[in-house]
């Protein structure tokens, strides 16, 4: 069977496959599409380009104006990636889509502004679907934090996420969610992570689980020798044994690596959306300012704010792991955000 008549309960003829977390979660992404071609369903790609300040220490998504090999479409809120592409951004860098574009070139990638706000993202997304014909939408997140309620402790990303959730739930198009490797990102931890998606089941929201198949392994060990990202990789590290805790994002993480990484749960996206108050307040919004400026309101320290308040150690090159955590906390603090 399909993965399409498993999650929807029928079979489009090309679904919208979008990543709009961290750079990295292309590479999980990607190795989706892959699977839905396999099932003979065309997919697009559709990606946010959110590096980790550690690649990018520009506060920020990567704007697209700065992409060297892309061809803008939506009105500039997104636009086609073509091999070889690459960003100036007072550096020259590839983002992790502009890699899985050169190496997966079965599949058409398109990069995502994030800062137009929800709106933008929505309207790209609607236009991109159009342009291929795309019939439902399939937005994937690793490690789960897409869910979050903003406020947790080991939140670390709740902006990005919320921005992708709300503008894949507000297309119109049928929708799910794929929450790919729980945990896999040291944020939210699994029992927070097994509560939010019982919140979105009771409201009719299961889906299905799926675990990678060898297909899927062989694919994402290629695509991780090209995308850099750490939470992409801990699924493919469960898969051959690993088993225990494991540091990650330079010792400000950790995460307990179980076979369970291998695995996506999914969850209608409507029902996905309508459980997460943080999507729901960045929904409507016109500028990536905008949408933090409501989640900051609700007391939650966001991925931009955090980049903003260490840039001046990056630019120096004092930032270490204790100076990070250090400066997440006073941020925390600042919008009243609860102590652990």
């Amino acid at each position: 069977m399909c993965i399409t008549e498993s999650i929807y309960g029928w079979r489009p003829r090309c679904v919208l496959v979008v990543s709009t977390g961290g750079g990295g979660d292309v590479a999980t992404a990607s190795v989706l599409a892959e699977a839905l071609r396999r099932g003979g369903v065309e997919a697009v790609v559709a990606a946010s380009l959110w590096e980790r300040f550690v690649r990018d220490p520009e506060p920020g998504p990567i704007p697209l104006h700065s992409i060297v090999g892309a061809e803008p479409v939506a009105g500039g809120a997104a636009a086609r990636l073509h091999p070889g592409c690459y960003a100036v951004r007072g550096r020259i860098l590839e983002p992790g889509a502009c890699r899985a574009a050169g190496l997966l070139r079965g599949l058409a990638f398109y990069a995502l502004d994030a800062w137009g706000g929800e709106l933008a993202l929505r309207r790209a997304l609607e236009e991109i679907a159009g342009l291929h014909g795309c019939e439902a939408l399939l937005d994937v997140d690793v490690g789960g934090d897409v869910l979050a309620e903003g406020r947790e402790e080991g939140l670390w990303s709740p902006l990005g996420d919320s921005l992708g959730l709300a503008a894949s739930a507000n297309t119109g198009l049928p929708g799910v969610l794929g929450v790919h490797a729980l945990g896999a990102d040291g944020e939210l931890g699994e029992e927070e992570l097994l509560a939010r998606i019982a919140a979105v089941a009771a409201r009719g929201g299961y889906r299905w689980i799926r675990g990678l198949d060898r297909s899927d392994l062989e694919l994402l060990e290629e695509v991780l020798k090209a995308v850099e990202t750490e939470a992409s990789r801990i699924p493919l590290l469960a898969a051959r044994g690993a088993y225990g805790w494991l540091e990650i994002r330079g010792g400000t993480r950790r995460v307990r690596v179980t076979v369970y990484q291998a695995a996506t749960v999914f969850l209608g996206l409507r029902e996905a959306y309508e459980a997460t108050p943080t999507a729901r307040a960045v929904a409507g919004t016109s500028s990536l300012e905008e949408a933090r400026e409501r989640l900051n309101s609700l007391g939650v320290y966001t991925e931009l704010d955090l980049e903003e308040d260490i840039h001046p150690l990056l630019e120096l090159g004092l930032l270490t792991p204790e100076r990070l955590l250090d400066a997440r906390r006073a941020g925390r603090r600042r919008l009243g955000a609860p102590k652990n």
